[in-house]
This record gives structure tokens, C-alpha cells and sequence, in this order.
């Protein structure tokens, strides 16, 4: 087959790789890489195979391309190649020898026919296609290289599920009967994938289709041990809205089409903030997971439990760090806080300070999981008007937040524990943390505003607090 234009994007790495390859040992281009090209995609990584040995060729290919080399797998060969270049930006290149006698062996172990494609790199580029994954492309089919490619890889599964949502693939029935066997042999295959894999289905925004597959094919029960909800159902369309508001408030500039009454609502409210919003979700903890990838997930928690230590359980299983573990326990229970503990018609700036002092940062995206959970109740009496005024509430969080963070969420105290401490002549201890708390709330009331005030505040409050 002809090859698109769109492969002379790459010419220059395709030159520099033949100027270090030897003629006579055939190296390929395969896998996603592939796929995107014919897709007319942008690659950001590489994946080439070789008869050749790949430490020297990826240490070729680094020099030439200036760019970083080391080790990915010792023991099956592998090699990574780094490159950060001014007319591509950064890119990956990961090099291994062909898994069998030749390319298309190699390919007939992959997972997907439509990642079972290779370009070999020379002067004149030759397309392979042994499993005919061009035309299942074509015609959107999702079908396994060989019978066994599950059992195999069990992790392949979720992979699937990824790879049919984002390219909008049917998976034949071959692949849908291997995928109900699948459940028995996940634990086969490490957490740390499946938490890999699941964060790429995160990124695609289509969380409640890819939650329905997941309960459909009964994954949910290894990803997640031990779920229930209050009546035993899931409502997967909670973790769509969790997409939707995420998209509208800390992404898009601008709406997509028209939306209805309750979301054009929350724009006209927040969307003074969505660029505030988009740089608070979008900065990554620990590993390479941003807030908002990790607000996605924790909708999907709280969908399956409203027991926070449940939520931390979930995610030392996925090897999550500390950080991204408290993001999500915090998010989940701030959510239930807002649910619960908020009185709508009462609450005020104490009352903001005490949900961010609890639930910090995961607090921002526990208000994002409110919208989602409020915004299915659009056929109950007073819904529209129930809608308004915990959109404004959650407004007023999120002002509270990011414009007046100092007088709200973390106001200097006008008196030091050591302060308090002197005046009330006792000894460090929780009753000084307790008396400097009271202060601060006292100081957001504006019911202390010297330093005069704050010493007598403290006198009583100790006097009548003891």
C-alpha cells in the first residue's frame, strides 16, 4: 500500500535512524506508531523492532539525535531513547529485538491486529500487515492477533476496553467471549498496569462507558475489592457528569454546542474561573497523574463507597503515592461533607474554612464531584432552582479559595501558639491548637481584628472552655 504524506512528518527521524542502522539489518517501525500514522495522528512514541542488537543502535540513535539512552529491560532487551527536539518536541523511541524469527512473528505475538502493523525503515519503506489490521481498522473492528492473546496478557483486557473507546472500535465475538474469561486471571498481571492502563482510559473523558464495560466484563471487583453503594446499584452516569463538568470548568475556553439550563448556569457562574481551575487540575503529584486525572477516579470511588479509609485501601492497591492517595480519600470525602454537613441557606466563610482545613486541595475537586452528583436531579420539583443556589455555593468555595485565600482559607493568626501559650502561662498541648483554631475563626468573623482583641478573645475562650 501507499503510505500517507503524513509519514514525511517523521522523515528526518526515519533518516537518522537509517544513517546508524547497517543496510543489512532490518529494523521497523511498529505497534501504535503505526496505527497513528495511518490514522493521521501526531506520535509522540516510537516503538521499533530489529534483528539487530539494540544497545548499539540505541546508543547510535541517541548521538545522532542528540537525545538521552538507557536500559528499559535488561532481560528482554530493551532500550529507550529519549529526545527532546525543537521541530517535534519530546519524544520517546523504545527499541527491542523481534519477539520470534522475524517481523512477522513479532507481530502475530501482539495484542490487537490494528497494533500489529509495521513500516520497515529504509530507502524504500515496505508496509507489513500479516493480520490484516489495515482493514479491521478500516472498518472498526477490535480482534485479537491470536486466540490466546488474553490469556497471555490478561492485562490486555482493560487495554481493550481502551482501544474501543478511543478509536470508536466494535469488538468481534472471538474478543467479547475472551473478555468475560478474563476475570479469573487478572491477578496474573501487576496492579501498577491495570493503574496505568486505567489512568489512559481516564485521559479519553468517556469514564462512564469505560465504568459500564468494566462492570459489564466484571472487573470491578478486582480493580475495586469489596465495592458496595448504599442500594447496591451503580450509577455510572455520575462519573459522566464528573467528565462533563470537568471538561466545561477547567478545560474548554469555550462550550461545545449548546448546553441545557443547569449547565449553562454553572458556566455563567464559573467560567470567570476556568482558567484558575484549569492550572489548579492540571498540576501533576507524585508518579505523572495531574488532579484532574485523579478527581476522574475518585468519581468513580465514591461511586462504589462513602468509607474514606475504603478509598485509601483502593489506592495503596494501585500502588498510588501518598499524595495522590490523599487527593483522592480527601476529594471523596469532601464530596460527602458537601452532601451532608452543608447547610445551603446558612453556611458562611467559617464554614469554607473548616471544609478547606479538613479537606485541603482535595477539597477544589470534591466540589467538582457536588455539580456531578446535583446535576442528575433535573426532574424533581425545584430542581432548577435547587440547581442555582448550590452552583452559587460552590461558587463561593471556589472564590473563597482562589481569591481570598489569605483572609479565608489560611489567615495568619494574630497570635503564635508561643503567644498563647505565655498569656495563658500552660504548657504546649492540644488544648493551644484548639484556642489558636478559635482565634482564626474569630479573626474570619471579623469579630477580632487586634492584636488587644485577640489576647482577650484568648482569655476567654480558655476561661470558658476548660
Amino acid at each position: 500500500m501507499i503510505l500517507p504524506d503524513f509519514v514525511s512528518d517523521y522523515q528526518r527521524l526515519f533518516d537518522a535512524i537509517r544513517k546508524v542502522v547497517p543496510p543489512s539489518m532490518k529494523i521497523f517501525l511498529v505497534g501504535g506508531a503505526v496505527r497513528d500514522i495511518l490514522l493521521g495522528r501526531k506520535i509522540r512514541d516510537f516503538d521499533l523492532s530489529t534483528e539487530g542488537l539494540v544497545r548499539p543502535i540505541g546508543k547510535h540513535i541517541a548521538n545522532e539525535l542528540g537525545g538521552a539512552y538507557y536500559v528499559l529491560d535488561d532481560e528482554r532487551e530493551m532500550v529507550r531513547v529519549i529526545i527532546d527536539d525543537e521541530h517535534m518536541g519530546q519524544f520517546d523511541i523504545d527499541i527491542a529485538q523481534f519477539s520470534g524469527d522475524g517481523i512477522e512473528d513479532d507481530l502475530r505475538a501482539r495484542d490487537f491486529t490494528m497494533n500489529a502493523m509495521a513500516i520497515e525503515i529504509s530507502d524504500r519503506p515496505k508496509f507489513v500487515d500479516p493480520l490484516h489490521g489495515y482493514e479491521d481498522l478500516q472498518q472498526k473492528h477490535l480482534r485479537m492477533c491470536s486466540s490466546d492473546s488474553l490469556v497471555n496478557d490478561p492485562m490486555r483486557a482493560l487495554r481493550a476496553i481502551r482501544m474501543s473507546l478511543e478509536f470508536d472500535l466494535t469488538m468481534d465475538d472471538e474478543l467479547l467471549s475472551a473478555m468475560r474469561d478474563v476475570p479469573s486471571r487478572l491477578s496474573d498481571s501487576s496492579m501498577e498496569r491495570y493503574r496505568d492502563e486505567m489512568f489512559k482510559i481516564i485521559r479519553l473523558y468517556q469514564n462512564g462507558k469505560a465504568f459500564r464495560l468494566y462492570e459489564e466484563f466484571n472487573f470491578i471487583n478486582h480493580l475495586f475489592p469489596g465495592w458496595k453503594t448504599s442500594d447496591e446499584t451503580v450509577d455510572s452516569g455520575w462519573i459522566e457528569n464528573t467528565d462533563r463538568f470537568a471538561l466545561l470548568l477547567t478545560v474548554k475556553k469555550e462550550p461545545a454546542g449548546p448546553l441545557d439550563d443547569f449547565a449553562a448556569y454553572a458556566v455563567s457562574r464559573l467560567g470567570n474561573y476556568r482558567e484558575t481551575l484549569r492550572a489548579f487540575f492540571e498540576k501533576t503529584l507524585a508518579l505523572y497523574h495531574n488532579r484532574r486525572m485523579l478527581t476522574a477516579f475518585a468519581s468513580i470511588v465514591r461511586t462504589l463507597t462513602a468509607d474514606k479509609n475504603i478509598a485509601e485501601k483502593w489506592c495503596s492497591r494501585l500502588a498510588f503515592s501518598s499524595s495522590e492517595m490523599n487527593f483522592v480519600s480527601s476529594a471523596v470525602a469532601a464530596f460527602h461533607h458537601l452532601c451532608t454537613d452543608i447547610e445551603i441557606s446558612s453556611y458562611n466563610d467559617v464554614d469554607i474554612y473548616r471544609y478547606f482545613r479538613q479537606y485541603r486541595e482535595g477539597g477544589v475537586a470534591g466540589l467538582i464531584l457536588y455539580l456531578a452528583c446535583e446535576y442528575v436531579k433535573q426532574n424533581v420539583p425545584h430542581a432548577y432552582k435547587d440547581w442555582c443556589e448550590k452552583v452559587v455555593m460552590v461558587q463561593d468555595f471556589v472564590s473563597a479559595y482562589f481569591t481570598r485565600y489569605i483572609e479565608v482559607i489560611d489567615p495568619k493568626p494574630l497570635m503564635s501558639g508561643h503567644d498563647i501559650q505565655e498569656i495563658l502561662n500552660v504548657p504546649a498541648g492540644p488544648m493551644i491548637g484548639f484556642v489558636k483554631n478559635a482565634l482564626i475563626e474569630a479573626q474570619i468573623r471579623s469579630s477580632v481584628r487586634t492584636i488587644e482583641e485577640a489576647e482577650s478573645f484568648v482569655k476567654q475562650y480558655a476561661k470558658y472552655s476548660v
